[in-house]
C-alpha cells in the first residue's frame, strides 16, 4: 500500500482472467464486493476486466479469499443499477489465470 495515499490500494501489475477451464464449463467465480459487502458470482464476458491490486502469501483476507481485485464490466450492474466500474472485491486466486 502507498504510504502517501492510504485510501486506495496500489495496482500490483497483474491482469487476471477467469481460468480457461472454468470459462469452458460455463462456471462463474465467487467474489465478495467491498463496497456493499455482498457476495456475487462473476462470469466471463468480452467486456470483463479484472486487475489484482493486492495479494497475500497465502494469508486469508476473507473466508479463505487471499486477493483483492478491481473489477469492471459495463454489462453487469450493482444493486442500485450502476454498472460495475472499478469495484473492489475479495477473491480466490486459484480461480484466475495471472497474465
Amino acid at each position: 500500500m502507498s504510504a502517501e495515499n492510504t485510501d486506495t490500494l496500489e495496482h500490483d501489475g497483474s491482469h487476471l482472467t477467469i481460468r480457461d477451464d472454468l470459462v469452458e464449463e460455463g462456471l462463474s467465480v465467487p467474489v465478495h464486493f467491498l463496497d456493499y459487502k455482498e457476495d456475487a458470482h462473476v462470469e466471463h464476458t468480452d467486456t470483463l476486466n479484472i486487475d489484482c491490486i493486492f495479494s497475500t502469501d497465502g494469508e486469508e483476507l476473507y473466508e479463505g479469499m487471499g486477493i483483492i481485485v478491481r473489477i469492471t464490466d459495463p454489462t453487469r450492474a450493482d444493486k442500485y443499477g450502476e454498472p460495475w466500474k472499478d469495484r473492489m472485491a475479495f477473491a480466490y486466486s486459484i480461480d484466475f489465470d495471472w497474465n
